[in-house]
């Protein structure tokens, strides 16, 4: 009967192994740089820093890189309707992306 557990034992931690290597890939993947923090602390505002302090380092970055793609791509914010008095058109709006909703990384493998 000892055989039987020489035999497992090695067997189950290596399953072990293999199963944690797995769930460590995946929180390194999720994790943030050392570049992205200092490149934040570099770039940050005073609301930025509130929102480290209350919403964590994640929401802070999103809030950053989202003020960057403003200031750096200007039309896409909301078009200016072209007056057209004699048409019967109504006057469209380019959608914006909804600010309270945060993507989730990965989906949940459990």
């Amino acid at each position: 009967m000892s055989w039987l557990l020489v035999a497992l034992i090695p067997g189950l931690l290596m399953v072990a192994t293999f199963g944690l290597e797995r769930v460590e890939a995946g929180l390194r993947r999720e994790s943030i740089s050392a570049a992205d923090v200092a490149d934040f602390l570099d770039q940050a505002e005073a609301s930025d820093v509130t929102t480290l302090a209350r919403d964590g380092m994640d929401t802070a970055l999103h809030g950053l890189q989202q003020r960057r793609s403003e200031r750096d791509y200007p039309e896409a914010k909301l078009s200016h309707p072209v007056p057209a008095p004699s048409l019967p058109t109504h006057a469209y709006f380019a959608q914006r992306a909804n600010t309270e909703f945060q993507q989730t990384r990965s989906v949940n493998p459990v």
